[in-house]
């Protein structure tokens, strides 16, 4: 969204945090209050959800990143990095779980599911970036598909339990790290597409239900 101000990024992130719960994702380009900031008005309800949530994803990132720069870099294994790095991306999606999904229902139900996709996979390359990965080629991206798979299992486990504890999250972790050691990286391209079809499933189970 760098054709908003920073100003008008911090009104529409402060807007959606407080009152998500009640803004009409359906009919969001009708919102009153959003209306009111400049250029917002020029877009419809599809490009609208695709600007805002491309502001609410950037900003999860951002947080993500000032909770690890100072601290990565003295964790010297690349598993305990990537341990480290998972752990806090959930501890910071924790506290916006429930804005996260009602972006990733309102994306997919308007046939946007691959701003979802590349979401999952965007967190994965930060990750490895932050882990100073130096992987190229075929290597570079079996190891973001690896990961996103995990960061995918996790994200599914989180949306589906309420009460994840710090301990639980921390064993799930470890679990998945350990699973990918000892298997083949075609068994974690087959892991990936079962996670999403789970993943979609979820969403699609909450769409047709009561939703949000």
């Amino acid at each position: 969204m760098s054709d908003f101000t920073k100003l008008q990024k911090d009104k529409i992130l402060n807007y959606l945090h407080k009152n998500f719960k009640n803004v009409d994702f359906d009919n969001i380009d009708q919102d009153i209050f959003l209306k009111k900031i400049r250029d917002l008005n020029f877009f419809d309800k599809q490009e609208l959800l695709l600007k805002m949530s491309s502001l609410f994803f950037d900003d999860l990132d951002k947080r993500f990143i000032d909770e690890v720069k100072s601290k990565i870099n003295k964790i010297t294994k690349t598993n305990e990095k990537i341990s480290f790095l998972l752990n806090k991306r959930f501890q910071v999606e924790k506290k916006n779980k429930d804005l996260i999904k009602k972006f990733f229902i309102h994306l997919i139900k308007d046939n946007n599911s691959n701003k979802v996709l590349t979401y999952i996979y965007s967190v994965s390359d930060i990750m490895w970036k932050y882990a100073n990965d130096r992987s190229v080629d075929f290597n570079y991206y079996t190891k973001r598909l690896i990961l996103s798979s995990v960061y995918l299992k996790i994200l599914i486990l989180s949306f589906y339990k309420d009460n994840l504890t710090k301990m639980d999250l921390n064993e799930e972790i470890s679990k998945s790290l350990e699973h990918v050691k000892l298997i083949s990286q075609f068994k974690i391209k087959l892991d990936f597409s079962k996670n999403m079809k789970e993943f979609f499933s979820f969403f699609f189970i909450q769409k047709t239900g009561r939703g949000f």
